[in-house]
């Protein structure tokens, strides 16, 4: 409940602070006289727009508090995921505006936004201004009203939750079918430029082989003629170089027994004999192994363009061919992943399908069974506040829909976010008429008393714990507006309930009447409210009767008016 408000520098209200009580508060006084101004502070306090002009003249901002007491869980768990423990459930709003333009909310004197403030205040207070009736003119909010009548809310939100997840899972669908022929496209390269590195077979060592051989086979000839030269000086020709050396060795050999320090020139020309035998030897074989085969040296190129073309296209060395191979192996694996998910995804939107479709019926049901005593509860309402003869409806509306996949009524159906098709009140004022869409035929009259009997058939439904009626008796009176008093008497017996009002009849249900009114010093105006004991009640009642000349009668009636248990 609302325990008490502070607001300062706010239109005419210059320093006002007034506590409240639960039950039926009742607020009123003459025209202009701050009554509504009251109302616009508290919905700037809940997270209403904020405007500059409301800023008292002559002040550079204005401040609204109010001091809550809360007892619904989800409330205060909502406080508490913003990060803010409420001491014994009681929360200290506080709001300033100023001329600057700079907008400020506190919640428990932590800093909040003014979105989360707004939403907040949502489960604060249920404010019904003076031409909220006209919300009935717009039948998207008919259905809230009915599943929140007929308790199908919470399995709404479980439909909606699923429905959500649903549009996720085709969306990501779409995204993958868009880029399927992309795909398929990029398989079908990755595909090629694999295989075309695959097939050529390379390994590291190769290049340099073949480059080796290439070298030997176009300079055979030179190679012969060089080998064939050095064997020549080695032993093929007369004084030849082993000649030499065979002669060398048989003039030393017997003069080593005549002098030992020839032995070690001996003994290394000796060896340098075998070597250069070995030498010629070797020089010989290599020789006749030398084949040069002109097919074999075309190959070898053609081998070596193919590696080429490969290092311009995938890299520098046989190396980075591979690392690229690599590259487009794991990006193909990926796509394969892709089109795995694609299949997947495509199982679980069938799947979600089919539990989007079971929600929606039972949800269409549930509200079809809810609307039966909707109309019911509406039309005794409407007939207690002398609206007798009047029929009220609920008009659902499925389109079919030939790609739907959800059936109801034999018919196939697309589901939305809220369920199946849509729904709209209708009303019939007098008999014998048909029933129409409530927006084309109500009276505004006519839409406040059906608001205020929808409100008072949901009063148990609605966790809000506060209601504020802001001129909920707008083109009625008599006996209808003793109605409306009995109305919202009962409503103030599960919630907090406030309510501006000209008429006696519904003042005189108050459980607590306060007093708006404005006075003028100098050239200021001032806008203040006080609470009314009995004999203050009777007289304001009286003038709100017969204006400012009040007679015994008047008197007696607003006596008459309020009721012992209301009393103060």
């Amino acid at each position: 409940m609302l325990k008490e408000i502070r607001i300062q520098n706010f239109a005419i209200i210059e320093n006002l602070m007034v506590n409240f009580e639960s039950g039926l508060n009742v607020l009123t006084g003459e025209t202009g006289a701050g009554k509504s101004i009251i109302i616009d502070a508290l919905n700037l306090l809940l997270g209403g727009r904020a405007d500059v002009d409301s800023i008292r003249t002559g002040e550079t901002n204005a401040l609204v508090e109010g001091f809550f007491q809360i007892t619904n869980k989800e409330t205060l768990s909502l406080v508490q995921e913003i990060g803010v423990e409420p001491e014994d459930g009681e929360l200290h709003i506080k709001r300033q505006i100023s001329n600057s333009g700079k907008n400020r909310c506190f919640l428990n004197d932590s800093q909040i936004t003014v979105s989360t403030l707004a939403k907040i205040g949502n489960r604060l207070v249920d404010l019904h201004g003076q031409h909220d009736h006209q919300t009935l003119l717009h039948p998207e909010i008919h259905v809230d009203l009915l599943d929140l009548f007929g308790k199908s809310k919470k399995f709404r939100d479980v439909y909606s939750k699923e429905f959500l997840e649903y549009q996720s899972l085709i969306k990501n669908l779409k995204s993958l079918n868009t880029d399927e022929q992309e795909r398929l496209q990029r398989e079908e390269f990755l595909d090629f430029q694999i295989s075309e590195i695959d097939a050529a077979n390379l390994s590291e060592e190769e290049e340099e082989t073949i480059k080796g051989e290439k070298n030997k086979l176009r300079h055979s000839e030179k190679i012969r003629e060089t080998l064939q030269h050095s064997q020549t000086l080695l032993s093929n020709q007369s004084g030849s170089i082993l000649d030499n050396l065979r002669q060398i060795l048989k003039e030393l050999e017997p003069l080593v027994e005549l002098d030992t320090d020839l032995a070690s020139p001996f003994e290394k020309s000796q060896s340098a004999f075998y070597e250069l035998e070995d030498v010629e030897d070797i020089l010989r074989s290599y020789d006749q192994s030398l084949d040069f085969n002109p097919d074999r040296l075309e190959k070898i190129e053609d081998r070596l363009a193919e590696i080429n073309g490969l290092k311009r296209k995938y890299g520098n060395s046989i190396s980075e061919i591979f690392s690229k191979r690599e590259k487009f192996a794991t990006e193909l694996g990926q796509l394969a992943v892709n089109e795995k998910n694609t299949k997947k995804l495509a199982k679980e939107i069938h799947n979600k399908e089919m539990v989007v479709s079971k929600l929606a019926v039972e949800l269409a049901e549930k509200r079809e069974i809810g609307a039966k005593f909707l109309k019911q509860g509406v039309e005794k309402e409407l007939t207690e506040l002398h609206m007798s003869g009047v029929r009220f409806g609920v008009d659902f509306n499925y389109p079919p829909d030939a790609e739907g996949f959800v059936e109801y009524h034999k018919t196939k159906l697309k589901p939305t976010s809220v369920g199946l098709g849509t729904l709209e009140f209708l009303f019939s004022p007098n008999p014998g008429e048909e029933l129409r869409p409530l927006a084309k035929i109500a009276s505004g009259g006519e839409l406040s008393r059906i608001m205020l009997a929808l409100k008072s058939i949901l009063n148990k439904q609605d966790t809000i714990p506060v209601m504020i009626f802001d001129e909920v008796d707008t083109g009625i009176g008599g006996r209808v507006a003793e109605k409306i008093g009995d109305k919202l008497k009962k409503v103030a017996e599960n919630k907090q309930v406030f309510c501006i009002t000209h008429l006696p009849q519904i003042a005189g249900k108050a459980s607590t009447h306060f007093r708006v009114e404005k006075q003028t010093e100098g050239k200021r105006t001032r806008s203040g409210i006080r609470q009314l004991d009995f004999e203050e009640r009777v007289e304001e009642l009286a003038r709100m009767s017969s204006g400012e000349k009040i007679t015994k009668a008047s008197l007696q009636h607003a006596r008459e008016l309020i009721q012992p248990s209301s009393k103060t």
